[in-house]
């Protein structure tokens, strides 16, 4: 029982609590339906309450099916319903969030992958779940970095690192670690030409659409490769005077393998940002997270296991960041520093330094 836990809970009241966990879920996937569908989007284009069949029309689509996913999200409060003229209405208040929520249809990736993970649970079955369960992944995270740092990397990410705009104005060596389909590295390079970045990545796909992204842009500044990031070319030493690494280095299976190599390969005097989960090593300090267990659960579902398979550590993403500190300074990084992430609560900049 949690220290916290002084109320005495009967089976009933347990029993509702779990129906309304459970319920949850649902919804949930019904909302990553209704965003990937496009729903949504045509509910927010009506300009007053309207029928299953006017809505169905309206986005070319099953009236039957429509209507069943309006029951959920009008049960679960999210869809406003007139039951004498059987009308659905999405509040504007409620329009926006939905349209920039991008965790729902995480869920319904990883819900894909849940007998794979139950199956590592048995002491004979796999240690872990590979990249190439999760097929979409990349393309969703792509979708998240866009989301998160499209509109304000630049103008409010950049200046909070002392100095880094006016370095990247002049030019500077950068690498993205760990950098998926390269999003923030194309868009860093898009306004910085004069700096060169280089993008690592294990995932081969992610890669070459940001090479090819790249290409189509006509950028002459960046380089994306195939790379383990634990094991970065000898040559490459005191190479660069910025390195970034975005919601990365939790995945890995030698977490501390990977920092002493970014701290090798960084200049004396080069900055590190470390973009990771705000949360704290000790569990039971996230209890009052309201978003602890959805954290958890897509650590359970992703972070942990593809970090197992490889044979790593199993950090997972709620590793918390006293044990972050702990890592960053084994790795022999100084001047730690807690920054936010603008627009971004559930992440934390680790800013960083090499003397």
């Amino acid at each position: 029982m949690a220290d916290d836990q002084t109320t005495v809970e009967t089976t009933e009241q347990f029993a509702l609590r779990l129906t309304t966990t459970v319920s949850s879920g649902f919804v949930t996937l019904a909302v990553a339906i209704g965003v990937r569908t496009g729903l949504f989007v045509k509910l927010g284009e009506q300009d007053g309450p309207r029928t299953s069949v006017q809505i169905a029309e309206a986005a070319g689509m099953k009236e039957r099916y429509v209507r069943e996913w309006l029951a959920v999200m009008v049960t679960s409060r999210i869809v406003e319903y007139d039951r004498e003229k059987r009308t659905y209405f999405l509040p504007p208040h409620r329009r926006d969030v939905l349209k920039s929520t991008q965790m729902p249809e995480f869920m319904r990736l990883l819900a894909g992958v849940a007998t794979d993970v139950a199956d590592c649970f048995k002491l004979d079955g796999p240690e872990g779940v590979p990249y190439s369960a999760y097929p979409d992944f990349q393309a969703w995270q792509a979708d998240i970095r866009k989301q998160e740092v499209e509109t304000n990397l630049v103008s409010k990410f950049v200046p909070m690192v002392p100095g880094l705009k006016e370095r990247l104005e002049s030019g500077i060596r950068v690498h993205d670690a760990g950098c998926g389909r390269g999003i923030t590295t194309l868009i860093l390079a898009q306004h910085f030409p004069n700096s060169t970045f280089v993008g690592t990545d294990l995932d081969r796909d992610a890669v070459q659409w940001a090479a090819t992204e790249s290409n189509r842009l006509g950028l002459v500044n960046t380089t994306f490769q195939v790379q383990d990031v634990a094991k970065l070319p000898a040559d490459w030493s005191d190479s660069f005077d910025y390195v970034l690494a975005w919601d990365a280095i939790h995945d890995q299976a030698d977490p501390e393998g990977v920092l002493r190599e970014l701290y090798r390969t960084l200049k004396s005097n080069g900055l590190f940002s470390m973009i990771d989960i705000r949360s704290h090593t000790e569990l039971a300090d996230n209890l009052d997270n309201p978003a602890a267990p959805m954290l958890y659960g897509a650590s359970l579902l992703h972070c942990m296991p593809v970090s197992l398979y490889f044979g790593g550590r199993g950090l997972g993403n709620m590793w918390g960041q006293e044990l972050a500190v702990s890592m960053l300074k084994e790795a022999k990084f100084t001047n730690i520093r807690f920054l936010d992430v603008p627009d971004s609560p559930a992440n934390i900049h680790f800013m960083c330094q090499k003397l």
